[in-house]
């Protein structure tokens, strides 16, 4: 145990970037924890908007609130400077477009405590997955359901993650999306202790780039990086999972081709061919899942990839 409850300090890290919509309903959400042990840093990251002043004036009216400014770097190195500065025994990330449910502290650290758990993950509010009240994973157990699109593997948020189990994990500042992802496999890797709690404690707010009418970015292809990244290390230290590695590797392909039916037309038809002759070759690592990904394996490999994009775009 670290510690009675009530001594452990949380670190509650939100990077933000031009958050001034929504930046004082995360902080009024952090104000109203009933567990009142915590830090909140906040990392402005090169805002353009009234972010800053925001923040500087949370930061002047609670010393519990600390504030640092830097140029626009992205949120993987805003994120690691709030753990650089954490000095809590546990951390939580939260977005600044997000909130914290008022008793999310509160659950989660008694959780810590008492199953001496490294890291606590509960529900978020869009997130309706149900289980029975707690499951314990331990081991390798939490990476292997992580390789099997277990939902609360993914996000850094929703999460009480103990700091010095973070150690010296850091997220990657050059991958642009799924930085998330990576960061959170990497202490899966670590063979932890991961509680998972069928509370609700986190409010995510979805915002414009999830929808499917958002114009593509090349970001989008760090899907594929992050994917080959995972694969190597799983070969390298947990070779027992080599099946649902290459699994891995094939989703993360039809993910992007997912995401290229839907937000481009033909100017990456190169890539879509290499991905499409990826997933034919090796369809055999597929594992069925959900029914929509196991309906779009069939699309790709029924090669009616190109007949989908079509109908989508007269569709659209």
């Amino acid at each position: 145990m670290i510690g009675s409850v009530n001594d452990s300090l949380v670190s509650i890290i939100v990077p933000i970037y031009n958050a001034e919509k929504y930046l004082d309903s995360c902080i009024q959400s952090v104000l109203r924890q009933t567990y009142t042990n915590w830090e909140l840093i906040l990392i402005d990251d090169g805002s353009t908007d009234k972010s800053g002043r925001i923040a500087e004036e949370y930061g002047f009216a609670d010393e519990r609130i600390t504030v640092f400014h830097q140029k626009n770097l992205g949120v993987s190195l805003a994120r690691n400077q709030g753990i650089d500065e954490a000095t809590g025994n546990y951390v939580v990330f939260l977005d600044a477009d997000d909130e914290l449910i008022e008793d999310c502290l509160a659950k989660t650290v008694n959780i810590a405590e008492e199953t001496n758990a490294d890291v606590v993950a509960g529900r978020s509010c869009e997130n309706q997955e149900l289980f029975q009240d707690r499951i314990i994973w331990t081991g390798a157990e939490a990476l292997e359901n992580s390789l099997k699109d277990h939902l609360f593997t993914y996000s850094a948020c929703a999460k009480l993650i103990r700091r010095d189990f973070i150690g010296k994990t850091r997220f990657t500042p050059d991958i642009r999306i799924n930085e998330d992802s990576y960061f959170v496999f990497q202490l899966l890797c670590k063979q932890n202790v991961f509680v998972l709690t069928n509370d609700v404690i986190y409010f995510y707010r979805a915002n414009s780039e999830s929808s499917s009418r958002t114009v593509f970015s090349e970001k989008y292809f760090d899907i594929l990086k992050v994917s080959d990244l995972k694969y190597k290390k799983i070969e390298e230290q947990f070779p027992q999972m080599h099946d649902l590695a290459k699994n891995m590797l094939l989703k993360a392909r039809m993910n992007v081709l997912r995401i290229l039916a839907v937000r481009t037309r033909d100017e990456y038809r190169d890539v879509e061919k290499k991905l499409l002759e990826y997933i034919l070759d090796n369809k055999e690592d597929y594992i069925p899942s959900s029914k929509e990904c196991n309906q779009w394996m069939f699309i790709l490999s029924h090669h009616l990839f190109y007949v989908y994009k079509f109908a989508h775009y007269i569709v659209k």
